[in-house]
Parts: C-alpha cells; sequence; structure tokens
C-alpha cells in the first residue's frame, strides 16, 4: 500500500488560509479535494513513483516521497487558486459593468496564481535534477567516464 491520499490532502491543507469546506459534509470535501488532485496530478509532468490511485485503499499504488508530496500539493493549491479566481462573481462584473472597479483585483489575482505556478514549476526543476539529494551527473550523458 502506498501513500494515503489524506496525506497530499494535508499538505495541501497547510497552504491554504481559506474555510471554503467548513459547511460541507465530510463526503463533499473528499469529493473536491479528490478533483483538485485529479486536476494538480496532470501537471506533474516526471515523477519517479507512480501516480496512479488505488480506489479500494484510497491511497497511492506506490510510496510517494516529501517532495513528490509538496510538489502535488503546490499544484492543488493553483488548481484551487485558479477555480477561485475565475468565479463567476469576480468574472460577472466584466460583462455587466462598463466602469469595471474589479479589474485591478482580477490582476492581483492572476498575478497571485502566476507566482504559485512559478513555485509548483521551481519546485519541479529542482526535483528532476536530483536523485536521492545528489545532484544528476550530466556529464554521463556526454560519455564522460571519469566521473
Amino acid at each position: 500500500m502506498g501513500v494515503p491520499l489524506e496525506k497530499v490532502y494535508d499538505a495541501f491543507l497547510t497552504k491554504m488560509l481559506e474555510d471554503e469546506w467548513l459547511n460541507w459534509t465530510q463526503e463533499e470535501v473528499e469529493q473536491d479535494f479528490r478533483s483538485i488532485l485529479a486536476s494538480a496530478i496532470v501537471y506533474f509532468k516526471f515523477p519517479r513513483h507512480s501516480l496512479k490511485i488505488d480506489e479500494d485503499s484510497n491511497s497511492f499504488s506506490d510510496n510517494l516521497d516529501d517532495r513528490e508530496i509538496e510538489i502535488l500539493a503546490t499544484y492543488m493549491k493553483d488548481e484551487w487558486l485558479n477555480r477561485t479566481i475565475l468565479t463567476w462573481e469576480n468574472v460577472k462584473p466584466l460583462y455587466v459593468e462598463r466602469d469595471f472597479s474589479q479589474a485591478n483585483l482580477i490582476d492581483k489575482l492572476k498575478a497571485l496564481l502566476e507566482r504559485e505556478e512559478k513555485k509548483a514549476y521551481r519546485l519541479q526543476s529542482i526535483y528532476y535534477r536530483s536523485i536521492e539529494d545528489k545532484p544528476f551527473k550530466y556529464r554521463t550523458l556526454a560519455g564522460d567516464e571519469y566521473v
């Protein structure tokens, strides 16, 4: 049995200051987290462990390390931010009011989303370049025998 989904959800929730799920049932929360996780998994390009989810045990089929969990949690936050920014309440004034005063707010929210996306990308870049906390020896790819 691999890492329980709860461990990824907990890592995601530590990044959140939102109580969106406060009045939701446990089943609704689980379903929402699962859909956010499914969207986040798509962005993780080359994980070293399988991100396949075992439905019976509600966990990943492989053991993920802390870095992989952190990357998934960061992408989950990206997905949540994107969903929050693009709510109808934020977008509706663009179509209703001529003198839209919330444009500055949306620009700032988009900038926040871009920062979070860059953070996730940076985490992934660091993850790809090291194996077992050691940098990959790229010289071996060029046939350097004296590495």
